[in-house]
């Protein structure tokens, strides 16, 4: 079992301990906390993790004196907020993070990234991947990790899914690769944009945003939210912190263009690379 697993687990016996100190059974405490009583179950059990609006109403309910109530907050803000090391990725594997990244993929049905300097991993092309992963990978491991992220593009065509990326005109521009590589790549990304159950959006240079991200990110449904710095990934999924990037996607995407303005964006890019 893992360390997080076993947080996991500890939170939810505590919250069991905290019911039964109060007197009430789980439909009782259901009643009082305006939540089902499945639900209790799943908190007590470690299969849900709670929120900390619910978090607090169970502590409400239950009684629990100031200094407990900041214990388990603790406790469930640490399971809602996973980091990972760039270093730890790469020593087990940069094609196993694209294994897990291809299982939260498969299990969302509503998917949403928003890139400030490159191009989302899904939308890449072989020869953009193999420059990118060129620069920290090699030999077997640069292979291995090319042959995941190309499994996990296949999800694109997943009608039962819906998929929308916001590119800025900077992440278009950054050149990480020559001139027929990243022309190339903009053209494969004005063809996926054609899917049904893609789209595409373009934040130009010229457009008056409102906000000021300071990292791209990935939304998963409105359960689970990743970020990938320069030394590690973090995840969250606390509700707070999924409205807030929820919000922020929202905002970001009424200043982009889209559908065929995207493409017009695109092709005006990839002219500038074909020149």
């Amino acid at each position: 079992m893992s360390a997080h697993e076993n947080d996991s687990k500890r939170l939810g016996q505590a919250l069991k301990r905290a019911r039964l100190a109060a007197g009430f059974t789980g439909a009782e405490a259901a009643r009082r906390a305006g939540m089902s009583q499945p639900k209790i179950s799943r908190l007590e059990n470690a299969v849900q993790t709670p929120g900390l609006d619910d978090l607090d109403t169970l502590c409400s309910v239950y009684g629990l004196p100031p200094d407990k109530r900041d214990e388990l907050r603790t406790q469930a803000e640490s399971l809602h907020q996973t980091v990972e090391s760039t270093r730890s990725i790469l020593r087990g594997g940069a094609h196993l993070k694209q294994l897990q990244i291809k299982r939260t993929e498969a299990e969302s049905t509503v998917l949403r990234y928003f890139q400030l300097a490159t191009i989302p991993g899904l939308l890449q092309t072989a020869e953009f991947t193999r420059r990118i992963y060129g620069l920290t990978l090699e030999g077997e491991k640069l292979v291995a990790a090319m042959r995941a992220l190309q499994q996990r593009q296949n999800i694109l065509y997943d009608q039962g899914k819906s998929f929308t990326f916001i590119l800025t005109e900077q992440a278009l521009r950054w050149r990480l690769a020559p001139n027929p590589v990243m022309a190339a790549q903009l053209h494969h990304i004005a063809s996926l944009s054609t899917l049904s159950n893609v789209a595409i959006a373009v934040i130009p240079w010229s457009a008056e945003v409102g906000e000021a991200p300071l990292h791209g990110f990935e939304m998963f449904d409105d359960r689970l939210v990743t970020v990938g710095l320069e030394t590690a990934a973090a995840s969250f999924s606390e509700p707070d912190d999924i409205r807030h990037y929820s919000e922020l996607f929202a905002s970001l995407l009424r200043r982009a263009k889209v559908d065929h303005g995207a493409r017009e964006h695109l092709s005006r890019i990839a002219r500038d690379y074909d020149s």
